[in-house]
């Protein structure tokens, strides 16, 4: 009986596995994010470029930062 049930939980488990790197990969491609504006005259991005610096985290998505140009 414990032999046919462990490879159904290793199959079930591939499977779950799949499915948060499908749901893990899908978040980071959402273009309308790109364009949320934050704080003073900021962008949010997940990192920013080296002309920019980091204002914050406030009015950004999780794991998003705030990004503002360098004057």
């Amino acid at each position: 009986m414990i032999a046919n049930w462990y490879p159904n939980m290793k199959r079930l488990s591939l499977v779950l596995l799949v499915l948060l790197l499908m749901l893990a990969s899908g978040e980071d491609k959402d273009p309308a994010v790109q364009y949320w504006t934050c704080g003073y005259r900021g962008l949010c991005r997940r990192f920013c470029y080296a002309q920019e610096y980091i204002v914050g985290h406030h009015g950004c998505p999780r794991r998003y930062r705030c990004c503002a140009v360098r004057s």
